[in-house]
């Protein structure tokens, strides 16, 4: 009979563990993210796991997982989600992005850098997506960069923007937000009244040319 080898025993838990969908011999991962099957994106939340849930945000097979990761790496809070979840805003799934979106806003500060950098990129749904985050993060530092982009070609992108720029109420603003209220797009328009009601602005009429003021 043929003896059974320690060597034998190690490719038998292998061969187990990998027909159970089970990870082995990866000591650096321990992520809940199976072999076979979705990830469990419950147990890498319990875990607080942001390298497992950053692989999740990955997962091609369904958008709900995908979502799930990307609402619970936002309550989670790492920075090191940041990035991954701006790749995010380009899911052709719509309820992904939006998580993705809502995620970068919870991480607060520590996003505000990779978000300004994705002001630039070249789809317009991400630059949209990264003014709304911005503003709601509502840090000083995208006042600049969110009056760059209120002064773009994109509609859609100049409207997050300018609300955007309401939320963080830099009065840094108020002069781009009032050139803006010319401007020919009537929800465009609309987003910077508000962003100027918000920052307490008036016109002056005790001057015309454009005169304003500051409650």
């Amino acid at each position: 009979m043929r003896r059974f080898r320690r060597d034998d025993l190690s490719k038998w838990i292998a061969f187990s563990a990998r027909s159970e969908g089970v990870r082995v011999g990866d000591p650096e991962e321990g992520h809940a993210v199976p072999l076979f099957g979705p990830p469990n994106v419950e147990k890498l939340k319990a875990k607080r796991d942001v390298k497992g849930l950053i692989k999740a945000l990955g997962y091609q097979k369904d958008p709900a997982v995908r979502r799930a990761a990307a609402e619970t790496l936002g309550q989670i809070g790492d920075a090191r989600a940041a990035e991954p979840l701006i790749a995010a805003l380009k899911d052709p799934y719509a309820d992904v992005r939006n998580a993705a979106d809502g995620a970068l806003g919870q991480i607060g500060p520590p996003a505000v850098e990779p978000l300004i950098a994705a002001l630039g990129d070249a789809d317009e749904g991400v630059r949209k997506a990264a003014a709304e985050a911005l503003g709601q993060i509502g840090d000083a530092r995208a006042v600049e960069p969110l009056i760059g982009a209120l002064k773009g070609r994109d509609d859609r992108v100049r409207k997050a923007a300018a609300r955007g720029l309401g939320k963080i109420g830099d009065t840094r603003a108020v002069e781009s937000l009032v050139a803006t209220l010319k401007e020919p797009y009537a929800g465009v328009r609309a987003a910077a009244a508000g962003a100027l009601e918000a920052l307490g602005w008036q016109p002056d009429r005790t001057e015309t040319g454009g005169q304003r003021d500051l409650r």
